[in-house]
């Protein structure tokens, strides 16, 4: 197994599954990324999403080495590695529904890029962080840089990527890398009610709230499409069920429409 997705009633969930090597990412499994977002971004049954590693042991111990060495100083193959990387990260980024990191074990080089790429991180209390690309003589990827920057600000960033220390779970929540820090047995339970809670409220609200935190943090041009969905919201039906069930005193049941 490399990449595979479940649903379960609300939730929708990506795993990395390669547990015999640590839940490292091969280029296949970069490549496959992309599919398995937009599979469940694109089932209107899906309302949240959970990104873990397989198993109970690692998150995801990055990208493969053995790969990387064998490409080595080839710069088409690097290149076509940094685009398969980074689209991995960006579908993330791009999918319409709330993601959520769940993070148990090593989350390491390429597996804390995609943690990073998630709306939340939240990490067991024996999880731990590192991007080793200096140790590696990796230039780490810009717009990876840059979501590091997002989570952590620049004076963070810098001693993350220069220092490559591994970082525990106290330093990962004091940096800003993760949003919770929870017991072992707790951060899946937990990721789960948390995507529970975000699926009863409205999909087109949730939508447009990341599309316009995303875009605000861009800074590209991206703020025009989200304020159309932020309209779209006032005009939409879901809106006048919200107004409907507060006034009734139930709960609203949304339809993302």
């Amino acid at each position: 197994m490399t990449i595979r997705t479940e649903t379960e009633g609300p939730i929708g969930r990506i795993i990395i599954d390669r547990e015999d090597q640590r839940n490292a990412l091969t280029t296949q499994m970069w490549d496959a990324i992309p599919g398995a977002v937009a599979r469940l971004d694109a089932d209107e049954s899906v309302r949240a999403i959970i990104l873990r590693g397989a198993g109970d042991e690692v998150f995801a111990a990055g990208a493969d080495i053995r790969e990387l060495h064998q490409m080595g100083d080839d710069p088409q193959a690097l290149a076509a590695f940094e685009d398969t990387f980074e689209a991995a990260q960006a579908c993330l980024e791009d999918c319409s529904k709330p993601v959520i990191a769940a993070i148990k074990g090593p989350c390491m080089g390429g597996g804390l890029a995609l943690a990073l790429a998630c709306d939340m991180r939240m990490a067991s209390v024996e999880a731990s962080f590192a991007i080793p690309a200096a140790r590696l003589g990796l230039g780490y990827a810009a717009p990876a840089v840059a979501r590091l920057l997002r989570a952590v600000g620049p004076s963070n960033a810098f001693e993350i990527l220069v220092t490559a220390r591994r970082y525990d779970s106290v330093g990962a929540l004091r940096l800003g890398l993760i949003n919770d820090r929870l017991p072992e047995w707790d951060v899946f339970r937990h990721a789960e009610q948390v995507a529970s809670h975000m699926a009863r409220n409205a999909p087109l609200t949730l939508h447009a709230a990341k599309a316009t935190i995303t875009a605000l943090n861009r800074a590209d041009g991206s703020l025009a499409a989200a304020e159309e969905l932020i309209l779209k919201c006032g005009s939409s039906d879901d809106f006048a069920e919200g107004r409907r069930a507060f006034t009734e005193k139930r709960q609203p049941v949304f339809r993302g429409r």
